[in-house]
C-alpha cells in the first residue's frame, strides 16, 4: 500500500497566516518546522533503521517493480532463454522460492568448506582467495578496475583495504562499553554460524575468537574513513616488480590471473601500501589452521542472505537488532527485488523505464541541469575571493561536465548467463563471476563513456571525478525529488538542489583536485586554493560543533565534501530559479512565494527519522550529514533564506560568520 504525507495543504491567505504564527519557530529551526507534522505522524517502519525522503520514493519504486514482477510472474508466455523477461523473471522466482531454499540449508556452501579444508599452504591460501573473490567473496583486498586518476583515459587496476566483517574499524577499536557490548555479540554471532554450518564441533567459540583477533589486527592496519578521503594519498603507482617488493609472500602476477584477469597488468594503483604490507606480515604470523577459520567466517558472511532462513535470522540477530536497531526483517517480496536490482540492474532497469520512465521526463531533467550549470557559471563570475586565471579553469572544468540521466544509451548484455527457476545461490554466483570478469578485464582498455555507477531505478545520484560527470538514474526523478507536474520553484528547490549539489561535487575540497578531464592534477593558482581551504576549514568546524546524540558530534572533516556539496547546490539551485523568474515571471501559489516554496521544498526534501544506532552508526561512517544538519546547516549559511523569512540577527538559523564558497 502506498503511503504519502503532506505537509502543507495551505489555501490563500491561510499559508501567510501560519507563517506569521510560527514565525519563531521558522527563525530557531527550520527544518522541524517545515518537517515537524511529519516527524510526529511518521514511525520507522520495522525493518529500517531510519526512514525519510528517500525511503519514501524507494518504496514507491519499490511498489513499481513490484507490479513488473508479478506481471513477468503470471504471464502465460513462455520467455525466450537469455532475454531480459527470463533473466529478470527466473531470477526473481528463484529468490522468491524459499522452499528450494530451505530444502538445501548450508549445502550450497559445502564446495567451499571443502575447498578450504585442502590448503596447506600460505600459496593454497592465496590462490583460494582469488578464486573465490571471482564469486563475491572480497576477504582481505578489493581487487577492481577504475579509472586512473592520473592518466583518466583509461582503465587501471586498484587494491583497496578490506577484510572487516564488522565494516567499520571503529567496531573493534573504539574503547567504550556499548562497543564492547558489539564485540562481544559478534563473537556470539561468529560462534553460533559456526554450529550451525557444523565447523568446528566443540570448539566454535575458540575458532570465533581467532577469527576476531585476526579481523581486530585487520582493522588495526585499516585507515579511517577520513584518511580515506585523501586522494593524493590514495594514489599510489606500482609496477608489478614494485608491488613484489612491498611483500614478500604475495606473487601478484599469479594472484591475478586468479582473479580472472586474462590480460597483462602493467601497473597497479594501491590505495594502502601499509594494509598489504602488514596483511603479508599477518600471513606469516597467523598459521593455515586460523586463515582457514577466517576463509570459512567470509564464505558464511557473504553468502548469508542466500542460505536458509535459520541462518539469515541468527545474522539478523546482530547485523539488523543489535548493529542498526531495526526490528523486522524485509519481506521476501523485497529482498527478491533487491537482490535482481544487485545482480540485474539493467535489464530490470530496461523493463523499469520502458513503464515508469517517459521521455518527458528526460529532457525536462536534462533542461533542469543546463540552467544549473548556466547558473553556476554566472556565479563564478562573482567570486571576488578567486581571481580570473582560476575562474577560467573551473568554468572549464563545469563546460566538460558531462551528463547522464535516467538510464544507459546501450544495455549491458547478460544473456550468455545461465539463470535457473530453482537455483538462486548457483545465479547470483553465475552473474557475480560474469561482472567481475567483464569489469576487471577492462584494465588497461579506453573508458567507455556508457559505464553507470548505478542501476537505473536506484534512488540516488552520483559525480564521479575521474570522469567528470554527473548521474541521476530514473529511480530519484520523482516526488519529493523531481515532479513533472510541480511549480517550478518547488522543482528547484528539490530536484535543482539535487543537480546542484553533484555539480558541486566537482568543487568541492576531493572533488576540486581533479581537472577537466578527471585526471588528480591542480587547476588553482597557489593563492586561491588557500583561500578556498580556508573557506572549507570553516565549514568544517561548522559543522564539528552539531552535536547528534548525548556524546557524538558530526565530523566535520569525514562530511565535508557532502556539506561543500549541499551549500552548492542550495545557491547554484536558487540562482537558476532566479534566472528561470527572469524568464517565465514569478508565482504566488496559496500564499508563497517562490522563494518560500524553494526553501519549503529543499527542507522538506532532507526530512529523516533514525534509530539511535543507525544514526550512530552514519555519524561514524557515512560521508553525509543526518537530514536535520543538512537541512539548517546549509541554510543558516545562505542570505537568501534570511530574507525570504524575514530572519532577524542572532536567530539560530542566521549564522554571525556566514560561509559562503560556490
Amino acid at each position: 500500500m502506498k503511503k504519502q504525507f503532506y505537509l502543507f495543504v495551505l489555501l490563500g491567505v491561510y499559508a501567510t497566516v501560519v507563517l506569521a504564527q510560527d514565525k519563531a519557530q521558522i527563525q530557531n529551526d527550520f527544518y522541524t518546522y517545515v518537517n515537524g507534522e511529519w516527524m510526529d505522524k511518521t514511525e520507522i517502519p520495522a525493518a529500517y533503521g531510519s526512514w525519510g525522503s528517500f525511503h519514501e520514493v524507494y518504496f514507491e519504486n519499490q511498489d513499481r517493480i513490484k507490479g513488473i514482477f508479478e506481471g513477468l510472474s503470471k504471464s502465460k508466455m513462455s520467455y525466450k532463454k537469455g532475454s531480459t523477461k527470463q533473466l529478470v523473471a527466473d531470477l526473481y522466482l528463484s529468490a522468491m522460492d524459499t522452499l528450494t531454499i530451505e530444502n538445501l540449508g548450508v549445502k550450497p556452501l559445502e564446495d567451499y568448506f571443502n575447498s578450504i579444508n585442502e590448503i596447506s599452504t600460505v600459496q593454497d591460501f592465496l590462490d583460494l582467495t582469488g578464486e573465490f573473490y571471482l564469486q563475491g567473496v572480497s576477504a582481505p583486498m578489493n581487487v577492481y578496475t577504475t579509472v586512473d586518476a592520473k592518466n583518466s583515459t583509461i582503465y587501471a587496476l586498484r587494491i583497496n583495504q578490506a577484510g572487516l566483517s564488522l565494516g567499520n574499524r571503529a567496531y573493534y577499536l573504539e574503547d567504550n562499553n556499548q562497543y564492547k557490548e558489539f564485540r562481544k555479540r559478534y563473537l556470539d554471532l561468529i560462534e553460533d554460524m559456526y554450529k550451525l554450518t557444523q565447523l568446528h564441533p566443540g570448539k566454535e567459540k575458540e575458532a570465533a575468537e581467532k577469527v576476531f583477533e585476526m579481523e581486530t589486527l585487520l582493522a588495526r592496519i585499516h585507515r579511517t574513513p577520513v584518511q580515506g578521503r585523501d586522494s593524493e594519498r590514495s594514489y599510489n603507482k606500482k609496477s608489478l616488480t614494485e608491488l613484489n617488493q612491498l611483500t614478500f609472500n604475495i606473487d601478484w602476477e599469479r594472484y591475478f590471473k586468479k582473479v580472472g584477469i586474462k590480460k597483462k597488468v602493467d601497473y597497479v594503483l594501491v590505495s594502502q601500501p601499509e594494509f598489504l604490507a602488514m596483511f603479508d606480515r599477518m600471513l606469516n604470523d597467523f598459521s593455515i589452521e586460523d586463515w582457514k577459520k577466517y576463509m570459512q567466517w567470509k564464505v558464511i558472511r557473504n553468502f548469508t542472505g542466500l542460505l536458509n532462513k535459520e541462518i539469515r535470522d541468527r545474522s539478523f540477530e546482530f547485523y539488523g537488532k543489535t548493529l542498526q536497531g531495526t526490528q523486522e526483517q524485509l519481506p521476501r517480496w523485497q529482498v527478491a527485488q533487491a537482490a535482481v536490482n544487485g545482480s540485474l540492474g539493467q535489464p530490470l532497469g530496461k523493463l523499469y523505464v520502458e513503464k515508469y520512465f517517459p521521455k518527458k521526463n528526460k529532457d525536462k531533467m536534462i533542461g533542469l541541469i543546463s540552467n544549473l550549470k548556466q547558473a553556476l557559471h554566472q556565479r563564478i563570475g562573482q567570486y571576488s575571493w578567486m581571481s580570473n586565471q582560476t575562474k577560467e579553469q573551473a568554468r572549464y572544468k563545469l563546460k566538460k561536465m558531462e551528463v547522464k540521466v535516467g538510464y544507459p544509451d546501450e544495455w549491458l548484455d547478460y544473456s550468455t548467463v545461465n539463470i535457473e527457476r530453482n537455483d538462486y545461490f548457483g545465479n547470483v554466483v553465475r552473474l557475480t563471476e560474469h561482472d567481475i570478469l567483464r569489469e576487471i578485464n577492462k584494465v588497461g582498455e579506453p573508458i567507455d563513456p556508457n559505464d553507470w555507477g548505478m542501476t537505473p531505478p536506484t534512488v540516488n545520484a552520483y559525480y564521479s571525478s575521474t570522469r567528470n560527470e554527473i548521474v541521476f538514474p530514473a529511480g530519484i526523478l520523482n516526488p519529493p525529488f523531481f515532479d513533472y507536474n510541480a511549480d517550478d520553484a518547488t522543482n528547484y528547490g528539490s530536484a535543482g538542489v539535487v543537480i546542484g549539489h553533484e555539480i558541486s561535487h566537482g568543487f568541492d575540497d576531493n572533488g576540486s583536485l581533479y581537472d577537466a578531464d578527471g585526471n588528480l592534477k591542480s587547476w588553482w593558482t597557489k593563492e586561491d586554493r588557500e583561500k578556498f581551504e580556508a573557506k572549507a576549514k570553516k565549514i568544517e568546524e561548522q559543522y564539528n560543533e552539531y552535536k547528534v546524540l548525548d556524546s557524538i558530534s558530526i565530523n566535520g572533516k569525514l562530511t565535508l565534501g557532502e556539506n561543500i556539496g549541499d551549500l552548492g547546490g542550495l545557491a547554484i539551485a536558487y540562482e537558476a530559479m532566479k534566472i528561470n523568474q527572469a524568464k517565465n515571471g514569478r508565482k504566488v501559489i496559496n500564499g508563497l512565494s517562490d522563494e518560500q516554496r524553494f526553501f519549503i521544498a529543499y527542507a522538506k526534501m532532507w526530512r529523516i527519522k533514525f534509530r539511535d544506532e543507525t544514526l550512530e552508526n552514519q555519524v561514524k561512517t557515512d560521508t553525509h550529514s543526518p537530514g536535520f544538519y543538512r537541512a539548517n546547516g546549509a541554510l543558516s549559511n545562505f542570505e537568501p533564506f534570511f530574507k525570504a523569512f524575514n530572519i532577524p540577527v542572532g536567530s539560530k538559523m542566521r549564522r554571525k560568520e556566514i560561509v559562503e564558497i560556490w
